[in-house]
């Protein structure tokens, strides 16, 4: 009888540019995000979008403002930021494996934790989805402060905004 054949997670390493992607998104909100609530009017909208090049007159800004604020507050929230920018990227199998691993990890950890590339790796370890040499560049294009780790909060957002 022949032994087992266990297949081998395939590489992420094509969905880590998107990541990165939105990464620099989260970092591009929170400089522009002026009194650091979370929240960004209309004027830091239209500076995030003079900082990315883009040349908007204050009607633009306002009817992007409205089209990615989905809860009608005025503000977009950094989920809402995200969403609005992330509508055309594809992820494919990483975003399921991420998601699936969120929320295990929030079972495990709480919220107000931060996840490193091997805690990722035990997660999703058991699920098959990915190496450890994946789990840990997952982490290090989206660690912002060079720490080695993401909090469970910012892993969420994105997973969320890539669904």
């Amino acid at each position: 009888m022949a032994a087992p054949q266990h297949s081998q997670p395939r590489s992420l390493s094509p969905d880590l540019e998107v990541l990165s992607y939105v990464n620099s998104l989260m970092e591009v909100f929170k400089a522009f995000d002026s009194n650091s609530d979370g929240l960004i009017t209309c004027d830091e909208l239209g500076g995030i979008m003079g900082s990315l090049g883009y040349n908007m007159s204050e009607r633009e800004v306002n009817d992007m403002m409205r089209r990615g604020d989905t809860d009608r507050d005025g503000l977009l929230s950094m989920q809402e930021f995200l969403e609005m920018n992330t509508r055309e990227l594809d992820l494919g199998d990483l975003v399921d494996l991420l998601q699936a691993a969120v929320r295990a990890l929030g079972l495990e950890m709480g919220n107000d934790e931060v996840v490193t590339g091997a805690e990722l790796y035990n997660v999703l370890c058991s699920m098959g989805g990915a190496s450890m040499e994946d789990c840990m560049d997952i982490i290090a294009c989206l660690d912002g402060d060079g720490d080695g780790a993401v909090s469970l909060q910012d892993l969420q957002c994105i997973v969320q905004a890539l669904l």
